[in-house]
């Protein structure tokens, strides 16, 4: 009975197999995968904390340190700190970094940008009683928070990349 059920397995995950590489199934990710094409493009962000780490993010999750096409993605952001946990002596007690990033992406030589998009993300941090943690909290709440806008912003362009080659 349990060679049987080895059977059946091996041969659902055979069919399955066919039938994803049948349907034009490409990879997203991997030396083969749309996201190759992430490392051509050129990085430009703004002059802020935030928008050094969002770059440093992206760069590291498009593979682009050296890249050298003809893209450029640039970006806008945007932080708000809202308190979120307030204590019995009415003190806050944590906060939630509310970051917003327009991004386009532009061929060179152009100025119109051959695609556009917004991404929100959110990170929270509790407030401890030292003035140097309660500063480091806030740098870290800050660089998850762009570490997970790049996220978004190179799983859309990946999108867009798959969108555009399958045309």
């Amino acid at each position: 009975m349990r060679s049987s059920r080895r059977a059946l397995l091996a041969s659902l995950v055979l069919s399955t197999g066919l039938f994803i590489s049948g349907c034009g199934f490409s990879p997203m990710y991997g030396s083969q995968g749309v996201s190759q094409g992430l490392a051509d493009i050129l990085v430009e962000t703004g002059r802020e904390q935030v928008d050094f780490h969002l770059q440093e993010a992206l760069l590291d999750r498009m593979g682009a340190r050296h890249a050298s096409g003809p893209y450029t993605l640039r970006t806008e952001s945007d932080v708000t700190r809202s308190p979120l946990g307030v204590g019995a002596d009415a003190a806050v007690s944590r906060y939630a970094i509310s970051l917003e990033v327009q991004y386009g992406l532009f061929r060179d030589g152009d100025t119109d940008p051959v695609m556009t998009g917004i991404v929100r993300s959110e990170a929270s941090y509790n407030v401890p009683r030292s003035v140097y943690a309660s500063v480091a909290a806030e740098r870290d709440a800050t660089e998850r928070a762009a570490q997970l806008a790049a996220e978004r912003i190179a799983n859309q362009l990946v999108r867009a990349l798959q969108d555009a080659n399958s045309q």
